[in-house]
């Protein structure tokens, strides 16, 4: 049976899930669900995805997730297999340890952001050992639901540095009133589903937006099929981008002077913006280091190297995220 392909692009918001073969489990215990965070975490970092949202129920798992580059098959196909050669070791089960293929849905824009880390949120009170159960005893039950990224966002002791939290900024300046109102915002369908968005999640296998969207992403697939076994993912060609557009966009985000970012050694000023431009520049130009160091101020590439290390630390990913987008954005096109 053909696989059905996936369009892959910089910047790109995808609801995945992925099952236990036969829908056996997948989690057998903590240490499990600890050692796929761990991986998790570790994939995020070398892939340059960011997270959103996620939770870790017994046979499966969710994530909400954004890549900064086409990358999503390679992304999973790491994480998952990662885990599964652990697990398959650990609890001496041979065969597949998951279902098939993960499932990824593309995400029309970040107007289903919210609703989406809600949905996957509120997974461990939809099953059914709870269906009869009062909203008091599933607000407890949530919120002592320790596998998901909801703590994190009812309570900023429980964050982890794994998981990009902005969708609170969107509902309060305030860090504190925002928490207040997302769990209020989640509560509201602990005893009913939200309709709209499931009705959304129903329509199509590829893609979650409105019916425009939707039908025009599943017409592109289809033409994309080719009846092979394995048909090939959509990705956009990764053509190389000038550094004069990366320095272009970085010196706008940073508020700096595009030759500062060509000045050779440090300065305190447009340091994160410097690191962000050759991280930029390694990830999008089809430059070697070595050049791409001359260009940034005759440095060598152990200095590129070291430079790509210090981006990854305090440059967010969801800044890099969106700079990626920024950067392969036609120039003609209002930013």
């Amino acid at each position: 049976m053909p696989r059905p392909p996936r369009k892959q692009f910089s910047g790109a918001l995808y609801h995945v899930t992925s099952r236990g073969n036969g829908r056996g489990r997948i989690f057998f215990d903590d240490s499990d669900r600890e050692r796929f965070l761990s991986q998790l975490q570790d994939c995020l970092e070398n892939y340059g995805v960011v997270l959103y949202a996620y939770v870790l129920m017994t046979n499966h798992y969710h994530l909400l997730v954004r890549t900064a580059n086409p990358n999503l098959s390679r992304f999973m196909q790491r994480l998952n297999t990662s885990y599964a050669l652990y697990s398959r070791y650990k609890h001496r089960k041979p065969g597949h340890q998951l279902e098939g293929r993960y499932k990824a849905k593309l995400v029309q824009g970040d107007e289903y952001l919210m609703t989406l880390t809600r949905y996957i949120h509120l997974n461990p009170v939809k099953v059914k050992a709870l269906r009869n159960q009062g909203k008091g005893e599933l607000k407890r039950h949530l919120d002592a639901y320790q596998w998901s990224s909801y703590g994190g966002y009812r309570e900023k002791r429980r964050c982890e540095e794994f998981v990009c939290y902005d969708v609170l900024k969107t509902l309060d300046s305030d860090a504190q009133k925002g928490r207040q109102r997302y769990r209020t915002y989640v509560q509201g369908c602990l005893m009913e589903d939200d309709s709209d968005l499931r009705r959304l999640l129903d329509q199509s296998s590829h893609g979650i937006g409105d019916e425009e969207y939707v039908s025009g992403l599943e017409e592109e697939l289809r033409e994309r099929k080719s009846g092979a076994a394995r048909d090939r993912d959509v990705a956009y060609p990764d053509e190389g981008i000038s550094l004069d557009r990366i320095d272009e966009i970085v010196a706008r985000e940073y508020v700096t002077g595009v030759e500062a970012l060509k000045a050779h050694g440090r300065r305190k000023k447009t340091g994160t913006a410097k690191l962000a431009a050759i991280e930029l520049a390694c990830r999008l130009s089809g430059m070697t280091q070595r050049e791409i160091g001359e260009y940034y101020g005759e440095v060598s590439s152990q200095a590129v190297s070291a430079a790509r290390k210090r981006a990854k630390e305090l440059v967010p990913l969801e800044t890099f995220a969106r700079l990626v987008a920024l950067v392969r954005k036609p120039a003609h096109v209002s930013n």
